[in-house]
């Protein structure tokens, strides 16, 4: 059995060598070396790291930062200024 600590880690390094489907790919090939106990643990970081993602980009709609503030002129437009 591997380690948790150790399971985050690699998922942190793979994460900064990868994105996207190459990612999905690396987690793929690293879960095939694991023994059941470990795979469900590889779940659980990565389903804890989904929703930290999720909260954070919901934190910051909530915040009112720079998507919100992007939104909100695309739903009510400014009417543009004449400059003198």
């Amino acid at each position: 059995m591997t380690e948790r600590s150790e399971l985050e880690r690699r998922v942190d390094e793979l994460a900064a060598e990868h994105s996207g489907r190459d990612f999905a790919s690396a987690i793929r090939d690293l879960s095939a070396t694991l023994d059941p106990a470990s795979q469900e643990d590889l779940k659980q970081i990565l389903v804890e790291r989904a929703a930290n993602f999720d909260q954070a980009i919901m934190d910051r709609v909530d915040a009112r930062g720079w998507l919100r503030r992007q939104w909100d002129e695309a739903i009510n437009p400014r009417p543009p200024t004449r400059r003198r």
